[in-house]
């Protein structure tokens, strides 16, 4: 057997047939049996040449113990520091020394110290076109992830970490596995009061999708299917805007949102409190459009009494069967004039007033003051001539004069009426004092008619 030095040789001896072979690999072929002397230098000049490689084998193996001598350091996993020594120039076989166990997509990275730091991959499942994929991945956002799975997105395709919707910006969780889904924009129809749209859309559901579509739903719409809905590809949304209308109403303003095409229907179905009696304006048959207001008017009818008093009046009239220079006074009432007046009122504005009845309670009964026609005697008419050129004397109708004389007091110029009138002309007491004098009661009469003329003595000639 073979036996193999430190430097890796074979020795001389004609039964080696390894020898042979490594020589015939070299190059040399053997002449004859026997030695030449041709052969021995051949043999020499290999047996130096094993020695050099030897000894160069010898340094080479000095220089690496040198190199690779044992050295110490620190090594950074999961927030604890370990130190090692070791000749090995393998970075895993170090961090493995250090106890440390790696799993795939962890990284080892070197400080300016010659340190390594255990960087651990990020866990995550990741759903994209109905495949489910663990994956581990030194990104820390979903977009790093996405890129290192190849996964590209579409302008209207979205994201969600954890079920919430997110940007690609996102950053994944480096204390639990980040649950991550890419949705796909799928073709959906929006019909807005009869229009169709045709659009794409990534998001959970109706709501989700009208809202980033910029449908925007007012008080009153109705939407088809519901908004919770999900979205689903085909889905046919249909949603019918409400149309508002602003109502006045006597006391307050309102809005209402409907789905009725004209005022009447709209306001009934919207259950707002009217007054009894009511009218629109415009009228109740008007087509609703954007921006309608109506005025509704309260109507409200009534029944109004109002008293009239009215005074009696003191009348004159002759008797010829009284005594010449009497008078007789049969003494009325004043009375009340009732009417009744049919109102109607619109939001509390009187708008009409008729009359609807009336009647007396009690009826006005005048005075009558009933004098003597009967001629004066002849004494009076004799006496009167004393005083008859006095009231000729004034600037009147002396005629007439005499006869108003005749007609208030006979000529008795110390007539008296209970109702306080005295003298020749029947003159009021309040005018003055001295009044039962005829030249008294003779200048005031005409004092009186020129202020007043023949209408003081309106029940006289």
């Amino acid at each position: 057997m073979a036996t193999r030095d430190v430097v890796g040789g074979y020795p001389e001896g004609p039964g080696s047939e390894e020898a042979h072979r490594h020589l015939s690999h070299l190059g040399f072929r053997s002449a004859t049996p026997a030695r030449s002397p041709a052969r021995r230098v051949a043999a020499s000049i290999i047996a130096r040449r094993l020695q050099f490689a030897g000894v160069l084998a010898v340094f080479l193996v000095f220089a690496l113990a040198l190199v690779l001598r044992a050295r110490d350091i620190q090594v950074l996993a999961d927030g604890d520091t370990m130190s090692v020594s070791s000749r090995s120039a393998s970075e895993i076989g170090l961090v493995e020394r250090a106890g440390v166990t790696l799993e795939p997509g962890d990284r080892i990275e070197s400080t300016a110290t010659g340190d390594l730091v255990v960087r651990r991959a990020l866990k995550a499942t990741l759903a994209v076109d109905g495949q489910v994929f663990a994956v581990r991945t030194q990104g820390e956002t979903i977009g790093e992830l996405l890129l290192e799975a190849r996964v590209s997105l579409g302008v209207l395709d979205s994201v969600r970490l954890d079920g919430r919707l997110v940007s690609t910006d996102a950053a994944l969780s480096a204390e639990a596995t980040s649950a991550i889904e890419v949705r796909r924009a799928v073709p959906i129809t929006i019909v807005e009061n009869g229009h169709a749209i045709r659009a794409r859309s990534s998001l959970d559901t109706v709501a989700a999708a009208l809202d980033d579509l910029d449908v925007r739903l007012g008080p009153g719409d109705i939407v088809r299917p519901p908004l919770s809905s999900e979205l689903s590809a085909g889905l046919q949304v249909q949603v019918d805007h409400a149309r508002q209308l602003t109502l006045t109403l006597p006391d307050r303003k309102a809005v209402l949102y409907t789905h009725e095409e004209t005022v009447g229907p709209a306001i009934t179905l919207g259950a707002i409190g009217l007054p009894p009696e009511y009218r629109f304006e415009p009228a109740e048959d008007t087509p609703i459009s954007a921006g309608l207001a109506v005025r509704v008017v309260g109507i409200s009818r009534d029944e109004e009494l109002e008293t009239v008093r009215i005074e009696s009046q003191t009348l004159y009239e002759p008797d010829p069967t009284l005594p010449a220079g009497t008078r007789r006074t049969v003494t009325g009432q004043d009375g009340v004039l009732y009417r009744q007046f049919a109102t109607s009122y619109e939001n509390d504005v009187l708008v009409s007033r008729s009359l609807s009845a009336e009647w007396y309670d009690p009826v006005s009964i005048d005075t009558i003051v009933y004098y003597s026609t009967a001629p004066a005697p002849t004494a009076l008419t004799a006496s009167s001539s004393a005083w008859s050129d006095l009231v000729c004397s004034y600037s009147w109708d002396c005629d007439w004069a005499l006869a108003v004389i005749q007609c208030e007091s006979a000529g008795n110029a110390n007539a008296y009426n209970p109702t306080g009138y005295v003298g020749l002309f029947q003159i009021w007491e309040g005018h003055g004092a001295g009044l039962r004098d005829p030249a008294t009661n003779i200048a005031a009469a005409y004092s009186l008619y020129l202020s007043g003329g023949r209408a003081r003595w309106p029940n006289c000639p």
